[in-house]
């Protein structure tokens, strides 16, 4: 029997319904089943380290402007700490170049971060899903966005900026290597990349495998949670799937530091739900969030990448 699902490993399907989004594995018996609930099944490619939700999702959904004005004050305070961590990487990479570049923001949303480069001289633009926060973040910041995918040609020309992030994006793609490949494209040879994402190493997500290890399966509630909330996230790297993948697409990792969300933004994302609920799912988020803290683990990292060459995708 499998110790997560209950199930007999005789009913392991012969290939994946979903191929891993990192490396394209599509064989069953070189992943792991992590998580399953009767909409979708969890798997960790053996291959690259992915975590992924082994069914076909549409998971990028764009940005919610109403949203992003909401917790626009809260993430104004994150951006200012992203883009101080941001100016103190490239020094200690020995590249200060860079330290009034041509930057884009992938998944801006209302363009929270790019005030603060913009206000400091940078040559900044976004890129956004979301049509009504594009119009926002043009109309009402001045900012020079454009709606499209990072998953598909951009209308950017090639080699047009020195400096590419993506800050809460990557976990809702289908196609992660299609984006890596286009910052690539976009990216001058020696720009740099940078991923902040939730991270399978945290304990957030070691507090709920060992819930669903310890329950066989049968304590669940939080793996919609952590998949499908608000859109959801589709799929979750740790170190080596995503530098696995940074690899392939022609970057080479400069480093890997831990990073948060703020809680009061976490918090933001239940105040929709049915009150027991979002009083169940708040609680449960404030412990772990907490542990976290106290046991120095984080939930998400901020990966740096620097491009050196062509992506070996193929």
């Amino acid at each position: 029997m499998n110790e997560i699902t209950g199930q007999a490993s005789s009913l392991r399907l012969p290939s994946t319904k979903r191929p891993c989004p990192a490396c394209g594995n599509t064989s069953r018996d070189q992943c792991d089943p992590v998580y399953s609930v009767p909409e979708f099944e969890v798997l960790r490619c053996g291959g690259c380290g992915l975590t992924f939700i082994d069914h076909p999702i549409n998971d990028n959904l764009g940005f919610d402007v109403n949203y992003g004005i909401r917790v626009d004050p809260i993430a104004a305070s994150k951006a200012t700490k992203d883009f101080r961590n941001l100016k103190a990487e490239l020094k200690k990479a020995g590249l200060a170049k860079l330290l009034a570049p041509r930057l884009l923001d992938v998944g801006c949303g209302i363009g929270s971060f790019l005030l603060g480069p913009q206000q400091e001289g940078w040559d900044v633009a976004g890129l956004e899903l979301s049509a009504d926060a594009a119009i926002y973040a043009r109309d009402k910041r001045n900012l020079s966005v454009q709606r499209g995918s990072i998953e598909q040609s951009t209308p950017f020309p090639s080699q047009s900026f020195d400096v590419i992030t993506m800050f809460g994006v990557i976990e809702h793609l289908g196609n992660p290597v299609g984006a890596a490949t286009e910052c690539a494209r976009l990216l001058r040879p020696g720009g740099v990349l940078v991923l902040q994402t939730p991270t399978e190493d945290g304990a957030m997500r070691r507090v709920s495998r060992f819930l669903s290890r310890a329950s066989r399966g049968r304590v669940r509630f939080h793996v919609r949670q952590l998949f499908q909330l608000g859109g959801g996230h589709s799929i979750c790297f740790n170190r080596r799937s995503i530098s696995y993948l940074l690899d392939r697409c022609g970057f080479d990792v400069l480093s890997i530091r831990q990073s948060t969300y703020g809680l009061r933004i976490l918090m933001e994302r239940f105040e929709k739900m049915p009150f027991l609920k979002r009083l169940v799912m708040s609680a449960g988020t404030l412990i772990v969030f907490v542990l976290g803290r106290l046991l120095g683990s984080s939930n998400h990292m901020t990966v740096y990448s620097v491009k050196l060459r062509s992506p070996r995708v193929g």
